[in-house]
């Protein structure tokens, strides 16, 4: 007979930027709960992730890209408010190398905490890309810096080895109760994450001229006709200079902005939005 108490995992999810991390996490939550970009340091701070099915709930924990210019910050926020309470550790390397290096910072840290994770977890995504000879070479040399229980070989974006992943973690769930309701899929807030589905487009369009770590503020939401909304932010900005990056020529940046990002919140609210986007130079 099946139990039918509560199983929950908990899972902090590490690796350089652009490995993976978010996508890894979006996939397997089966909704957009982080965003994702090919730019450093999207994800800013923690962003918690829930997956709940049948009595089963699996959370994991996005993390900042670990190669911040303020390391001793971002790596010990990311220590002390996650590995508490977590029970694995899932490490991302990809094809590059620059992905598989490990600070001694971290190799630390990873190494003073060892006792508190259950298991680690190797994951090398973009499997497509390398070939079999490479593949063993980049497990080798990853063990060789830290000692992983399980490898995953997969590809986010043919989809290979995930299902193997997937219910692997299953099998590892815990009989306790859940940390959270059934229907929460993210410590993040709707108003909140429209705002980061706003960011996302901007460092997409913008990548190389805008910085990470602008702001993107929610001035109000008001009802539209029919079931629409029309939402209205503000992009904080910390530098003159980068308004008329944004705005283009004849104001086709900002539409083209706005356009993609109306897109990505309909897909997100499952409604007709329309979307007003505000520029602030924000010097505080």
């Amino acid at each position: 007979m099946k139990s039918s108490k509560q199983k929950s995992l908990k899972i902090l999810v590490l690796g350089k930027p652009n490995v993976g991390k978010s996508t890894l996490i979006n996939h397997f939550i089966g909704e957009k709960v982080s965003i994702v970009s090919r730019k450093a340091q999207t994800t800013r701070k923690n962003i918690t992730a829930i997956t709940t099915e049948g009595i089963n709930q699996i959370t994991f924990i996005d993390t900042p890209g670990l190669n911040s210019k303020k390391k001793n910050v971002s790596i010990k926020e990311t220590f002390r408010s996650s590995v508490i309470s977590t029970d694995l550790l899932v490490y991302i390397v990809d094809d590059r190398k620059i992905s598989r290096f490990f600070d001694n910072q971290l190799k630390n840290e990873l190494l003073g905490f060892h006792l508190r994770f259950t298991k680690k977890i190797l994951v090398i995504n973009k499997i497509d890309k390398i070939n079999k000879d490479e593949l063993l070479k980049i497990t080798v040399e990853t063990y060789k810096k830290m000692e992983f229980d399980e490898t995953f070989f997969i590809s986010l974006k043919k989809g290979y080895g995930t299902k193997e992943m997937g219910n692997w973690l299953k099998s590892q769930l815990i009989e306790r109760n859940w940390e959270f309701k059934r229907n929460e899929k993210s410590n993040l807030g709707k108003e909140q994450f429209l705002c980061e589905l706003t960011r996302e487009q901007i460092l997409h369009n913008f990548h190389e001229e805008i910085p990470y770590n602008l702001e993107v503020v929610i001035d109000y939401i008001r009802a539209g006709r029919g079931n629409s909304l029309k939402i209205y932010q503000t992009i904080l900005l910390n530098k003159s200079s980068y308004k008329p990056i944004i705005l283009g020529k004849k104001g086709n940046g900002i539409k083209k902005l706005s356009q993609k990002t109306r897109l990505e919140m309909e897909k997100f609210l499952n409604r007709k939005v329309h979307l007003f986007l505000n520029l602030k130079i924000d010097r505080d």
